[in-house]
């Protein structure tokens, strides 16, 4: 507001000084018109939900929307030291994090909240979390378990500690998993993927790049440095890091980019066993599904078979002593948690240096309640679904998924480039669409997972085989629909092709992304644009490929689909022009489906609220400072307002398919002539693409 106060102020001047004469010169009535919208956009309220010292009135929304919206945010909020990123749905994690705090420090004291189940096995794992000084005592349980992966020799024996490994939360090589089978989405089966390194991602081993090998230089100084805080000489312990670095970069150089692993066409290999075993000779398949828990299992997924072969190929022809140093590695980085803190200092040295550029390692309790979700989620979210999430949310929450599903059938009747048939399957796709809003009508049990107070390595090592189990018997059993991928207290969302379902957990159904005091245009602006990406997904150019019943097919005229191809070409071209950090550009071909489902998750929430206003106009807030639709744009833009240092943001544009937020507004917004409507941009305006991109 404070933009328009000279202006208020001059005009309040004028008006207490003017002559009553009638002889005073008359003001031009243009420039009345313009004195009087100014003003009465100063005096009227605040629309609820819209956080005016969010606001950078100094940029004018057309030029930067994002700045605009979320500037003065970014200004007042800078990053915690102990965050790589800070934004007001970190804020909201945050929020959600102390109120799981407050449980589980109830529950370790022996004082759950009335109703928690399993309170004495949450109150075992958080407390052994929180116990540092334990910690310092968990060597000789550290050594007893490398002792054993020192003394592996040949393949059967590899092929066991590969499945152990896998069954306490390392994965070694390969990830191993149940999926759903892409095109019998009944059927669940065994899915083989590339995995096993410990950087984020192959690019980091095989690009050229000097911050590349920077980066390579000093994870190896990394893995020397962790394996000579176990004991080792430093010239055994450089030795084992050259070792590690060696072995890994194979395993990278033969991993599919981020983009090709990402085409549910490229990485559908359905096979048997025996052809999985033919293909990779040398690595003991048996074995490994023997003791991994799956001794029957037939058909399996090899996402990428060349990998397969790789992973056999090293396992014959890799010394056994780097066999064993990789093994020891891939123990020692996934239980870093569990060890003394000079494990944790120096694993926190290399990734805020390096990878997130935080200056400061998160305190312990933050770290305790992360790991307690992941090993007992849905215990803990029920006393904070108690806390936190009414039936009204969910109500309101279903309403707005159906008001956005009923906007894109809507949608389909204007798309011109869209046959007639094709229409028809869309619109049965978006029918047999399934939401899940808030937290699951079933909750997950944990009555075989044994916990105590003795160690947190204990604790974390059977939590991970727990979930192994839970995960691998659904192998070879129909489908369970009833089955979360997040835990409630998440802020996320997600969309499964397999299962065409849309997941809300209670998490995100909270201010700022959705708030009972907002109006109904800042919340579709902000958890409507939520729902609506989701719901494209469904159409990008991933979800595309599965029908209403979740299987992958092709039910797209030959002449609706090139024109899909062609529009949603012309987001990647848009977006391969950002420039993210320094001279890094985004990679369009990664961030697409999320690019496409932003922009047409948008348009869809946006026609989805002028529809919700029709049928309820007692509810349109119209007598404040903004328009409804100017509320919808804002109540987006201040839901992703967010800074993040330049290492982090490098991470993930490397590795990450979402774009970063900047773009998520600007973006798509700059593709709508809704937008430039509200705020009343021109053509050459930054907020106005020249090249216009729509897909949905």
């Amino acid at each position: 507001m404070r933009h328009f106060r000279p202006l208020l102020s001059l005009l309040l001047a004028a008006c207490a000084s003017a002559p009553s004469a009638p002889s005073a010169p008359p003001t031009t009535p243009a420039r009345s018109e313009t004195a009087a919208k100014a003003a009465d956009a100063v005096v009227r309220p605040m629309p609820s939900g819209i956080d005016a010292a969010s606001l950078d009135e100094s940029v004018k929304p057309c030029d930067d929307f994002y700045q605009y919206a979320c500037g003065g945010w970014l200004a007042a909020n800078p990053i915690p030291a102990d965050r790589s990123l800070w934004g007001t749905t970190a804020v909201l994690a945050e929020r959600n994090q102390a109120i799981l705090r407050e449980i589980l420090e109830a529950t370790a004291a022996g004082q759950p909240p009335e109703g928690t189940p399993y309170a004495g096995k949450l109150g075992d794992f958080y407390a052994t979390c929180m116990d540092e000084a334990k910690l310092e005592t968990v060597m000789p349980e550290v050594k007893a378990r490398l002792a054993r992966l020192a003394r592996v020799s040949g393949s059967k024996a590899l092929a066991i500690e590969v499945a152990r490994l896998k069954r306490s939360g390392a994965e070694a090589f390969f990830e191993y998993g149940s999926i759903v089978d892409a095109k019998k989405s009944t059927d669940v089966i065994g899915g083989l993927r590339q995995g096993g390194l410990g950087l984020p991602d192959r690019d980091y081993y095989v690009s050229d790049t000097p911050k590349m090998k920077e980066i390579r230089e000093a994870y190896r100084a990394h893995v020397a440095q962790m394996f000579g805080l176990l004991g080792d000489s430093p010239a055994t312990a450089a030795a084992k890091a050259e070792q590690v670095m060696a072995l890994e970069t194979k395993l990278a150089e033969s991993s599919l980019d981020r983009v090709a692993s990402r085409d549910p066409i490229k990485t559908y290999h359905p096979m048997p066993r025996a052809e999985l075993e033919a293909l990779s000779k040398g690595f003991d398949w048996d074995r490994f599904f023997s003791e991994v828990g799956t001794p029957g299992v037939d058909t399996i997924d090899v996402k990428h078979p060349p990998y397969a072969t790789t992973v056999a190929s090293l396992v014959r022809e890799t010394p056994p002593a780097q066999l064993r140093t990789y093994l020891a590695w891939t123990f020692l980085r996934s239980q870093v948690l569990a060890l003394p803190r000079r494990f944790s200092e120096a694993s926190f040295a290399f990734q805020s240096r390096y990878l997130t550029g935080a200056k400061e390692d998160l305190p312990r309790w933050k770290k305790c309640v992360a790991a307690t979700d992941a090993a007992l989620g849905e215990a803990l979210a029920v006393p904070f679904v108690q806390r936190t999430f009414g039936e009204d949310g969910k109500r309101t929450t279903k309403a707005m998924v159906q008001a956005v599903a009923q906007a894109f059938e809507a949608n389909l009747d204007g798309l011109a480039w869209m046959d007639a048939g094709t229409k028809d399957r869309a619109r049965y796709k978006v029918k047999k669409l399934f939401e899940k809003i808030g937290y699951p009508d079933r909750w997950r049990r944990y009555d075989e997972l044994k916990t105590d107070r003795k160690s947190l390595l204990g604790n974390l090592t059977r939590a991970a085989a727990h979930e192994t189990a839970r995960d691998l018997r659904k192998i070879g059993k129909p489908l369970d629909r009833t089955e979360w991928r997040m835990t409630p207290p998440t802020v996320n969302a997600y969309y499964s092709a397999s299962l065409n379902e849309m997941v809300f957990p209670a998490g995100i159904l909270q201010p700022p992304m959705y708030s009972r005091e907002a109006t109904d245009a800042v919340n579709f602006g902000a958890i409507g644009m939520v729902i609506g990406h989701e719901l494209t997904h469904g159409f990008d150019d991933r979800g595309r490929l599965f029908d209403g019943d979740g299987n992958m097919t092709d039910w797209w005229s030959p002449d609706a689909g090139k024109a899909f191809v062609e529009r949603a070409a012309c987001v990647k071209t848009q977006y391969d022009g950002y420039v993210a950090v320094d001279d890094l550009h985004l990679n369009g071909a990664l961030t697409v489906s999320e690019n496409v489902a932003d922009l047409g998750g948008l348009k869809l929430a946006l026609a989805a609220m002028q529809a919700w206003a029709k049928e309820h106009p007692d509810r349109v807030v119209r007598d404040a400072r903004f328009t409804p639709e100017q509320q919808f744009f804002l109540g987006a833009g201040q839901a992703w307002c967010r800074n993040i240092r330049p290492e982090e943001l490098r991470r993930r544009v490397t590795v990450d398919p979402h774009s970063p937020a900047r773009f998520r507004i600007n973006g798509p917004l700059s593709n709508m002539p809704q937008f430039q409507a509200a705020f009343g941009c021109k053509g050459g305006e930054a907020m106005v693409r020249q090249t216009r991109c729509e897909v949905w």
